[in-house]
């Protein structure tokens, strides 16, 4: 078709399907706007244009379905042509000098000796059947807009460094030869382990030496795997996510039951070990609660230890005699359990982060280990109820922001609470 004068030219199919144009050249054909399109990428005026000019420098080509076009020695300098649909496209020496390919569809494309330098590639979609050969390039960009530090991702990472021939080909080939996997808010391990082996059960090729990084994304973690020739990529993440998740399912039901376990197990070391710096508060209970005599209370149910039916004022203020209680260090150079328990108390108090029901719960953990504190020789029970106490502590931390202060806090004082007690 190239240098054809296309007036009146019928490319419609009278049952309006797709008319199928593949690789046809349109160089300097002529009226081709005139013509009748039917249901083709012709329609496109941006298309046409580009087809009969084969000129697209500084052109907006976003989503533009070039399926099957014959752009060979297309001038698409700085061309925009994200989200565009080259698949099956010729592109045999185009020149795409800082072009922006972001997630156009490349499946299938003939990118033979194209000139690719300083084209931003980002997510754009390649496959086996991309033809990458004797690709004329110098560095690409795999980011559009650069981060937080002015970085696009370029690609070699050194900016004095650029491809040597083949190296373009070599790192993207790699690239289709892996899987990655994203794995949300962090690695759960048992998870991790079931479904890295339903993996290897279903693909034999693929062993625990396909594993060639993990990568951290904020929260998420992204690992990559190393996978032979035409594997199916599909498959492998079907099976990860199927397993992972179910597994993920269960552990973390398993863990609600377990901490629910231990928040029980609290109470009870509140109720029965703790009657000393809790004589004093006045719990709220319809049932009209009847103090015992010993420091406990009976409410005729459960009782709800919160911070709407605790006075946190009363609470700080028991902690503090709890806190003074604590006998002073045997030695010199050994660390004062009652400056930490203070520092922690501290922490807890003024973390503008924490609801009041949280900050009750802190200072009752806080006040637990402070009793502990007071045995001269703590058994393992004692040692358990600080294990616990400690636990709560961090439990609470993991919601909480780096600027937290009682997730700082804690990261620095609860490893000297549990070696004052031996539990490190």
């Amino acid at each position: 078709m190239a240098h054809a004068i296309l007036k009146s030219a019928n490319f419609a199919d009278w049952c309006q399907r797709p008319t199928t144009l593949t690789h046809v050249r349109w160089h300097q054909a002529q009226q081709l706007d005139r013509a009748r399109l039917g249901i083709a990428i012709l329609q496109d005026p941006r298309v046409r244009l580009l087809l009969t000019t084969l000129n697209g420098i500084d052109q907006d080509l976003s989503n533009a379905d070039l399926r099957g076009a014959n752009l060979a020695g297309a001038k698409l300098h700085r061309a925009i042509l994200k989200g565009a649909n080259l698949s099956g496209a010729i592109l045999h020496h185009a020149e795409l000098h800082e072009a922006t390919l972001t997630e156009a569809n490349c499946v299938g494309t003939d990118l033979t000796a194209a000139q690719l330098t300083g084209a931003c590639l980002e997510a754009w979609n390649i496959d086996s059947t991309t033809i990458l050969k004797d690709i004329d390039c110098q560095y690409v960009f795999l980011r559009k807009q650069p981060d937080g530090r002015g970085d696009r991702e370029r690609r070699p990472h050194n900016p004095d460094k650029d491809f040597q021939p083949g190296d373009f080909e070599k790192f993207f080939k790699d690239m289709l030869d892996t899987v990655q996997l994203l794995i949300r808010n962090g690695v759960n391990p048992d998870s991790f382990k079931a479904a890295f082996q339903s993996i290897i059960e279903t693909h034999p090729d693929i062993t625990a030496d396909s594993i060639q990084g993990f990568e951290r994304k904020g929260d998420d973690v992204l690992v990559t795997i190393q996978v032979p020739e035409a594997t199916n990529k599909a498959d492998i993440e079907r099976t990860w996510d199927e397993v992972y998740e179910a597994r993920l399912t269960a552990a973390t039901a398993a863990a609600q039951l377990e901490a629910e376990k231990r928040r029980a197990d609290d109470i009870k070391d509140i109720s029965l070990g703790f009657s000393r710096f809790l004589s004093s508060v006045q719990i709220n209970n319809m049932n009209n609660p009847i103090n015992t005599g010993d420091g406990s209370f009976y409410a005729g149910g459960d009782v709800n230890l919160s911070g709407s039916t605790l006075n946190l004022g009363q609470i700080s203020g028991q902690v503090t005699n709890q806190l003074n209680q604590i006998p002073a260090p045997a030695a010199p150079d050994q660390p004062d359990l009652r400056d930490i328990l203070t520092q922690l108390k501290t922490a807890v108090e003024t973390d503008g982060e924490l609801s009041n029901e949280e900050k009750a719960e802190a200072l009752q953990a806080v006040a637990r280990i402070a009793t502990a504190g007071t045995e001269p020789n703590p058994d393992d029970k004692t040692k358990g109820i600080v294990k616990r106490a400690t636990t709560t502590l961090k439990g609470m931390t993991e919601t909480l922001t780096d600027a937290s202060k009682l997730a700082e806090a804690c990261t620095k004082l609860l490893p000297l609470v549990l070696s004052l007690f031996a539990l490190l």
